[in-house]
């Protein structure tokens, strides 16, 4: 996703740019299924775990992006100078998608078995909380955005160091963790099972609170205070491996945090001379992310039924937002808000 600030250096990734666009397309196969028809165990895993690597790698680069910004600045005023509107910027696209997908949210409302007043406040949670709602489900990235930054642009307001603010992040990711566990309702013990129970209502899951991590270690690679030689990032990744195949509670997940900083790690800096339009990948990426549910939902109402996936929604899916992409790069500059909505 194009959430990222502007700069001349930006052009310059294009590892970053392509492997963006490429996740997308996993989103985009993510929700449409087209691998539906495979049953075999060890895809549908490794499937599932390449799936994971999506917003946390998104995170990550915004977090690059942002904070080489953030640390030309001189002073504490002139780094809270650039990240609050920065802050402006995403919430104001989380409030635009959310009213783009509204129309999609109505028709949930108007077709399902709750009472009216009930899918208010359904509407509510999801918006403020869960960050989706009926097949908004990409825009939690935006709400987990939004707040991260706000709590990063106030301990920066109040003199926390950044490695003070990396360790409260490391807190909330296990608090995140934590929280995933919980919700699978697997605990014998009913405290934790009332917890659980609470952090689902409220939350959904945990992931809210895992992006001010990941946009923080963004922010360490981006001045260079975490780097690592590729052996030493294969060494953390067959670590991540061995506690995904020997899985153990709470800390098998937070091992697989390992695995988009890898990938962020071999990617970020990648020359790829061959590339030469890596802005439009860098475009396309956003334009997928944010309106292939919208493509999808209409398809599938249209041609085929709500619960139908497939190659067919798949390819519709990911062809569209490509098409318009070329359009979008063309107008925006004639027509402000495609800047608002795209980044």
């Amino acid at each position: 996703m194009e959430t990222t600030t502007q700069s001349l250096a930006r052009k310059e990734f294009k590892g970053i740019d392509v492997t963006k666009f490429i996740l997308a397309l996993l989103v985009v196969a993510g929700h449409t299924h087209p691998f539906k028809d495979i049953q075999n165990p060890t895809f549908l895993y490794l499937w599932k775990q390449l799936q994971l690597l999506v917003v946390p790698y998104f995170f990550m680069a915004a977090g690059f992006f942002l904070f080489q910004k953030v640390d030309q600045q001189p002073n504490k005023a002139q780094k809270l100078a650039v990240i609050w509107p920065y802050i402006k910027r995403i919430a104001k696209m989380y409030i635009y998608w959310t009213i783009i997908f509204i129309p999609i949210t109505l028709w949930n409302y108007a077709t399902d078995d709750i009472v009216f007043h009930k899918d208010i406040i359904l509407f509510v949670r999801g918006t403020l909380f869960f960050g989706e709602n009926y097949y908004s489900w990409p825009l939690w990235f935006l709400l987990s955005m939004t707040y991260s930054l706000a709590f990063i642009y106030l301990l920066t307001l109040l003199d926390f160091k950044r490695t003070t603010i990396f360790l409260i992040s490391v807190l909330f990711f296990v608090v995140a963790t934590i929280f995933n566990e919980l919700v699978k309702q697997e605990s014998k013990h009913e405290l934790l099972l009332a917890i659980g129970r609470a952090v689902k209502y409220l939350f959904l899951t945990g992931r809210l609170f895992t992006g001010m991590f990941y946009v923080m270690i963004g922010g360490l690679i981006a001045n260079h205070q975490f780097k690592l030689k590729p052996l030493s990032i294969v060494i953390l990744i067959a670590i991540a491996g061995y506690f995904q195949y020997h899985p153990i509670k709470i800390i098998s997940p937070l091992f697989f945090g390992l695995f988009p900083i890898g990938l962020f790690l071999l990617t970020y800096n990648l020359r790829l001379n061959f590339v030469n339009n890596n802005a439009f990948y860098r475009k396309s990426s956003t334009v997928l992310y944010f309106t292939h549910m919208i493509i999808f939902f209409v398809y599938s109402l249209l041609f085929r039924s709500l619960d139908y996936f497939g190659w067919d929604a798949f390819l519709v899916s990911v062809m569209i937002p490509i098409a318009l992409t070329p359009l979008i790069n063309t107008y925006e500059n004639k027509m402000p808000f495609l800047k608002e909505l795209f980044g």
